[in-house]
């Protein structure tokens, strides 16, 4: 669940979802890190044909989102860079997305997991928690497919969940 952004504590680093101009995310990223504004970009391994020719590129998992660590005093300087819309905002004020959910993310791309993103989160469904592997801790909401388990972690602050594949053995009901 996103929380909205606290102005009173100028120094509380909290996570929240920026919108952008499309294609631009990957030269906002660099922007920001010049600025030394901490910045995650998800990105997702795509094989890209072309007439002439295949290749493997890296494209943004959230197009056209970007994810920035800010505190109040670096707020505006994210506004500051060209091709950046807004903040992700519920109420007029920016969303903030749990660390927790920033953190699935990061192990999901890292660790190289099939997932797909969908922006419709799924209306039933059994509450879990991952019990083994480098998901351990991370809970989410379980779909059957034949024999695979599928679990949806919902980012409420994108209105889109991540789904992917855990062994039905890794898992505990809640």
């Amino acid at each position: 669940m996103a929380k909205l952004y606290n102005e009173g504590n100028n120094m509380k680093y909290q996570w929240h979802a920026i919108y952008t101009r499309m294609n631009h995310e990957k030269t906002i990223e660099n922007e920001l890190l010049e600025k030394n504004i901490e910045v995650y970009l998800p990105k997702k391994r795509v094989l890209h044909q072309w007439s002439d020719r295949k290749r493997w590129i890296e494209e943004p998992l959230f197009r056209p989102y970007l994810f920035v660590c800010v505190s109040a005093k670096e707020y505006q300087k994210v506004l500051d860079v060209p091709s950046v819309i807004s903040y992700i905002c519920f109420c007029g004020k920016a969303a903030v997305i749990p660390p927790e959910q920033i953190d699935l993310i990061k192990v999901l791309v890292q660790e190289q997991y099939l997932f797909d993103i969908s922006c419709h989160p799924l209306q039933h469904g059994q509450k879990v928690k991952i019990a083994n592997g480098a998901l351990k801790g991370f809970s989410g909401e379980v779909i059957e497919t034949k024999n695979n388990h599928k679990i949806q972690v919902y980012i409420e602050a994108l209105s889109c969940s991540i789904i992917f594949e855990v062994d039905h053995e890794d898992l505990i009901a809640l």
